[in-house]
């Protein structure tokens, strides 16, 4: 079930199914290395719909602002 990441929450793991790629959350994730396929974990958000602190497969890290994450479509892992 496809879901926005900026649901996500704390500790839930995900695979990227898709993201505008002509933008500017597109192109920022494809400049850290970060790919449709790839997966990801959420280990924190920032109050008052602040960015989302993540974890990539490769174990790096990165924020996103919500509304970018809004835009991500992901798949949730059991």
């Amino acid at each position: 079930m496809q879901v926005r990441m900026s649901t996500l929450k704390i500790g839930e793991k995900a695979i990227i199914d898709s993201f505008p790629e002509n933008s500017q959350e597109g192109l920022r994730l494809l400049s850290l290395g970060i790919l449709p396929g790839d997966e990801v974990e959420v280990t924190s958000k920032a109050l008052f719909l602040g960015p989302l602190s993540l974890k990539h497969c490769k174990n790096t890290f990165f924020a996103i602002r919500r509304s970018h994450a809004n835009k991500i479509l992901v798949r949730l892992i059991n």
